[in-house]
């Protein structure tokens, strides 16, 4: 016969075994951060440690045995041993370094590196690192391996830059990164967050090693953009796990508000996101963030800017009360970490960077000003050894599980209408018996608002916010339920327009999209750009998809085909002289093709019989169209007369100076008067003088053909 115990009675046995041997260990009983400083909590009060080798501008981690020996410690570029010189292989690990850009040096990622035990063993640990915003966060998540057994118990890297898949998107993570102990109180959780996203990974490492797929949760605010040039410093900002295991905060460095979710730390899921108050205006940038003891209070430090004054907030997690609790004075308040003497410690560092030490919570447990905040409460710090911007990356040690942990997981938080959405329960530990039901938060769509299974789905009829709830019911009797909402955007209503609507070879093409769209509206082409508008200029298939605030984006395309442009042309100038003429063709053109020419005739064809430019538009039968155009000239051996008397009297005969048989528009004419004064003047003359405004008689011209040099003069009687 098989004995079955209550779950309840298995989790108070694993506590009363495994919590007596977790008090003893001192694994992070020693610190090394900043620039060779360090802190211990071996045998009395932290006392200030300066024989650290290794300088590091943000991420860092030191790990010791369980007796509180130091083994080893890492910026993610290097690790150093007891002795304080590098381990075997253990330079190149993999974590950011570029020296043309590193804002921190020598290393840049808020949480860029962490150490955990390797589940099952007593002398491997693993060290994960992430990217930093400067290279782009293109590392991802890495990680290499050092045994303690080698080298004679000094250490060494047997395995390094390893990378760990990251199924998301262009698998880009943020500078957060936090390893939490698995509720079996064995295995581990190494959570992080997408860049240009709203998911959480959390990758299991086992004695096996780290589990290829992560579990994938969505909830909260996208982390992308950030108010600097690369507008990526949003990536930065702490991301904390509760030491209970089931909180969870973060915070995006210019954008606020600080989020809180669930955790369950035996299932991995993280769930129910809600914004905390915000902070006060004055505030421009969040960066660190931790919890008390108990998990039910937050700290958050906020600074004005760079350099200037910080402060110290705290979130009364069970009131929901923003208090500020403490504030340095030029100098900025960075990392903040819990010590294994339950107290809060935080860095400092003034601009850029200068002398830093230490500010500490000593009762973190305390709601608001009683929690005892003291500014440079670590006295031994210099401008040799001090703080910059981190604190060592701390495995998070929740106890076992005093209760079923219960959420449920959102593939996405956030789906568009017409989308189903994806419910998973989440229990730890699985009790397979356990019936789990659903509420969708949408009466109106009867008895679709039910479900029953540990993995269901809902497709809601209209656009809105839903919390849905999900109950669990254990044969015992026992009750438990978890709810947290979906938000159902509608779709982005566009589409796309182009203009001209006939596109012809040599045109550009302006893409637009129709009707316009809301202050916030994204807009992302087909070639990554983010304009109102797209120019084309060659066919093909273009397309848009466009996220109006507060909707889903919707995409749109369209096919372009430049259709060719007549082939059109008069041939070159033609001279003929006075009383000649010349029939003027575009060439054959295909069926349905139109002509007009400089006059507005609509023929195929134009008889000149005079000098002159003249002009056709040709335009085939979809629209396009092309332009040619010819001189006809009088050509230099042609005859011509200059006629010697005008009679502008209104009878309409011989009213101007009219040259026969030269070409017009082509001559400077300039008319003198008997005395040698000129009365007229014309660039470009055609034939236009009628002597108007001048008395009867005798005046001079001169001819001019300002391109051939050729002169023409004489005299010209007017008489009325």
């Amino acid at each position: 016969m098989t004995l079955r115990l209550p779950w309840k009675l298995i989790f108070s046995l694993a506590g009363l075994l495994l919590h007596l041997p977790a008090a003893a260990q001192l694994e992070f009983a020693n610190w090394y951060f900043g620039q060779r400083a360090g802190l211990t909590f071996k045998g009395g009060p932290a006392r200030v440690l300066t024989d650290g080798a290794m300088v590091s501008g943000e991420g860092c981690a030191t790990i010791s045995d369980a007796q509180g020996n130091l083994l080893f410690y890492t910026n993610g570029l290097t690790a150093w041993n007891r002795l304080h010189h590098p381990l075997a292989g253990g330079t190149g690990l993999g974590a950011p370094q570029d020296s043309t850009r590193t804002e921190a040096p020598p290393n840049s990622a808020t949480q860029g590196v962490t150490i955990v035990p390797q589940p099952g063993s007593t002398t491997r640990y693993y060290i994960f690192t992430v990217d930093a915003a400067e290279n782009g966060l293109r590392g991802g998540l890495r990680y290499a391996v050092v045994d303690m057994a080698r080298q004679g118990g000094l250490g060494e890297v047997i395995s390094k830059d390893q990378v760990v898949p990251v199924p998301l998107g262009d698998g880009r993570l943020t500078e957060k990164l936090v390893a939490v102990r698995h509720a079996n109180q064995q295995d581990i959780w190494l959570v992080v967050h997408g860049w240009n996203s709203n998911v959480f990974l959390s990758y299991l490492l086992t004695a096996t090693g780290v589990a290829p797929m992560p579990v994938v949760s969505a909830g909260g605010a996208v982390h992308a953009g950030g108010t600097n040039r690369r507008q990526d410093y949003n990536s930065l900002g702490y991301l904390k796990v509760a030491p209970t295991g089931q909180r969870l905060a973060l915070v995006r460095y210019t954008t606020g508000p600080v989020e809180l979710f669930d955790f369950n730390y035996g299932t991995g899921v993280v769930s129910g996101p809600r914004s905390l108050p915000a902070l006060p205006a004055l505030i421009s940038t969040c960066y660190g963030l931790e919890f008390s003891p108990d998990g039910n209070l937050l700290y958050v430090g906020g600074a004005e800017s760079i350099g200037a004054n910080s402060r110290l907030y705290q979130f009364n997690l069970q009131t929901n009360a923003l208090t500020e609790v403490g504030r340095t004075a030029n100098t900025n308040l960075w990392a903040l970490q819990l010590g294994p003497d339950q107290k809060l410690y935080g860095a400092l560092a003034g601009a850029p960077f200068g002398f830093g030490g230490l500010c500490t919570v000593s009762s973190p447990n305390t709601p608001g000003i009683g929690c005892q905040f003291q500014v440079e409460a670590v006295p031994g710090f210099s401008s040799a050894h001090k703080s910059l911007l981190g604190l060592p990356n701390v495995l998070v040690r929740p106890p076992v599980p005093g209760q079923l942990l219960v959420n449920f997981g959102l593939l996405r938080s956030t789906i568009c209408l017409g989308e189903d959405a994806s419910f998973s329960a989440s229990l730890y530990p699985a009790i397979p018996d356990a019936v789990v039901t659903w509420d969708f938060g949408e009466p109106t769509a009867g008895t679709a608002n039910a479900a029953t299974g540990r993995q269901v789905q809902h497709r809601y009829a209209s656009p809105g916010t839903y919390q849905a709830t999900m109950t669990v019911r254990e044969v015992s009797g026992a009750v438990h339920t978890y709810a947290q909402t979906v938000t159902v955007l509608a779709l982005t209503v566009m589409h796309l327009a182009v203009a001209p609507s006939t596109l012809c070879a040599g045109d550009a093409a302006t893409l637009t999209v129709t009707p316009a769209q809301p202050l916030g509206t994204t807009y992302r082409w087909q070639d990554n750009s983010t304009g109102t508008q797209l120019t084309a200029r060659t066919q093909g298939r273009y397309w848009v998809e466009v996220t109006a605030p507060q909707r889903c984006p919707v995409r749109d395309s369209v096919t372009l085909t430049f259709a060719p442009r007549p082939q059109a042309t008069l041939g070159p100038d033609r001279r003929i002289c006075a009383g000649e003429h010349v029939l003027l063709s575009p060439g054959a053109q295909p069926p349905g093709t139109t002509y007009r020419w400089q006059d507005g005739s609509t023929a195929a064809s134009f008889d000149a019989q005079a000098a002159g430019t003249y002009r056709v538009t040709v335009t085939s039968a979809a629209g396009c169209a092309s332009e040619a155009q010819v001189k006809v000239r009088f050509g230099e051996d042609c005859p011509f007369m200059i006629p010697n008397i005008i009679t502008p009297n209104g009878d309409q005969q011989n009213e101007a100076f009219v040259l026969q048989g030269l070409e017009p528009d082509t001559w400077t004419l300039t008319v003198y008067n008997r005395w040698g004064r000129a009365v007229y003047q014309q660039a470009r003359y055609h034939n236009q003088w009628d002597a108007a405004g001048q008395a009867n008689g005798l005046y001079y011209y001169l001819l001019v053909q300002p391109v051939t040099g050729q002169r023409h003069q004489g005299w010209v009687e007017v008489q009325r």
